[in-house]
């Protein structure tokens, strides 16, 4: 049996910088890298784009046409829909708000699940999300959870938005975060909670070099042991 390549799971709620650090660690490793959470960006996009209505089987007939074109560059992922770089309006609150609704949906979930799985390649994959660690990958050899408060989370919220070319108050942000932490610690299926094995950072107070050293501190131990 050919042993499985091995997997870095980076797990959060929305806006604790888990997609900047797990990027930062596949480029340490030049490992292959997911954010799981494009996926149901686009499929959001394309809800939106055709305007459907959140019935099952207006969802599912989605499925056969959905293509998740990533392209890895320099300045991070672009992410394309029939040719036209859509990775600033999937980042749009709209967006973020779809995608946390279709995410309850277990159809969704489980038609995702074998996706995700596929990007497990050689040499090895560095992912993030609210349940990498807990179902999609959970033999990782190396779990993190990310933490930081809601008012720093906001304010990086507000940053990202403002470089796309979008603008929001930020208790409307903060109203929007707390929405989206109830739907994903309160979801039936797989909610967001660490891994029993998962190492908790909280890097409120930390710099991304900072929390990308702890980070890498713990992986090369972890890889230097086995």
């Amino acid at each position: 049996m050919i042993k499985k390549y091995p997997v870095i799971t980076i797990d959060g709620a929305s806006g604790v910088g888990k997609s900047t650090l797990s990027y930062s660690i596949s480029k340490k490793l030049n490992w292959n890298f997911l954010e799981s959470g494009y996926m149901y960006r686009i499929m959001a996009y394309y809800i939106i784009k055709y305007d459907l209505s959140l019935k099952k089987k207006n969802i599912i007939s989605l499925f056969p046409y959905i293509n998740f074109d990533f392209k890895y560059m320099n300045n991070g992922i672009k992410v394309f829909f029939k040719n036209k770089d859509i990775s600033n309006e999937i980042h749009s609150e709209k967006i973020s708000m779809m995608a946390s609704k279709i995410a309850i949906f277990p159809y969704v979930r489980n038609w995702l699940l074998n996706k995700q799985r596929k990007f497990r390649r050689f040499p090895g994959l560095v992912t993030n999300g609210r349940d990498m660690g807990t179902m999609v990958f959970p033999d990782a050899i190396v779990k993190i959870f990310l933490k930081k408060s809601l008012l720093e989370r906001a304010k990086k919220r507000k940053l990202d938005l403002r470089l796309r070319g979008f603008k929001m108050k930020i208790e409307k942000i903060i109203k929007d975060i707390k929405q989206r932490d109830y739907r994903d610690k309160n979801r039936i299926l797989c909610p967001l909670f660490p891994a029993k094995d998962a190492i908790i950072i909280d890097s409120t107070s930390m710099s991304l070099e900072k929390t990308l050293k702890k980070s890498m501190n713990i992986i090369y131990k972890k890889l230097l042991n086995k």
